[in-house]
């Protein structure tokens, strides 16, 4: 599929039994390194995205190249903790657009740097969608007060245009879990991926991937309604 945000996974021929359980604990340090320091550094250089392309109409050629680098860690994380490849995810954070190799992963992106769409650019603000619902969410599992109505209000009129992308990513994550314990069993049993059950585990990790990039404004282009 031809999109400015291109995933590719090496499937491996076999895997060793102990890899389904084993990955989920090794990943650990790359999962918590992406949770804080990533997402933290990601969430102020979008913000500068944001307001840059809002005046200006272009993005900033080394704020792309990191976005870049944010949204393949995040492929790769993801896809290593789900199975998918046997390769442990580097500690890379040198912003490059071009995914360098030597991951399973191939994360290749095509930023557009000028002439993106500012009305679009405005109702796609990913900062409040996402930490704002985090917080939300928080508030509601310790018993803080709930935030005021208006901010909501702000939040889903901000991040309007992602919404049908989010929903379609969290229907697709539903059914990539269950093709990833199914595949658990498989891959322990037989030292395989299933043909179908790898496709649909994959292909969360593609989804997930080209909604950052348009989220962190690499794009113009809206993410497909596809797996592949």
């Amino acid at each position: 599929m031809s999109y400015p945000a291109t995933i590719t996974i090496d499937r491996p021929e076999r895997m060793a039994n102990w890899r389904p359980i084993g990955q989920v604990i090794l990943v650990i340090p790359q999962y918590v390194f992406l949770h804080t320091v990533m997402n933290i550094a990601a969430s102020v250089t979008a913000v500068y995205a944001w307001f840059s392309v809002l005046f200006t109409g272009k993005l900033p050629p080394g704020v792309a190249a990191f976005h870049a680098t944010y949204v393949r860690y995040r492929a790769r994380t993801f896809s290593y903790m789900a199975f998918l490849t046997d390769k442990y995810p580097p500690f890379d954070m040198k912003p490059s657009a071009q995914d360098p190799g030597g991951a399973g992963i191939s994360v290749s992106i095509s930023p557009r740097l000028e002439g993106m769409n500012r009305l679009n650019v405005l109702f796609r603000f990913i900062v409040p969608f996402a930490w704002l619902t985090l917080i939300g969410m928080l508030g509601l599992m310790i018993g803080f007060a709930s935030l005021p109505a208006w901010v909501w209000i702000v939040e889903l009129v901000l991040g309007a245009v992602l919404i049908p992308g989010a929903v379609f990513s969290m229907v697709v994550w539903v059914i990539s879990s269950v093709a990833s314990i199914l595949g658990l069993i498989a891959v322990t049993l037989t030292g395989r991926w299933p043909d179908g059950l790898f496709r649909w585990s994959a292909g969360w990790v593609r989804v997930d991937a080209r909604l950052w990039a348009y989220s962190m404004l690499l794009t113009d282009e809206y993410p497909p309604f596809s797996i592949d």
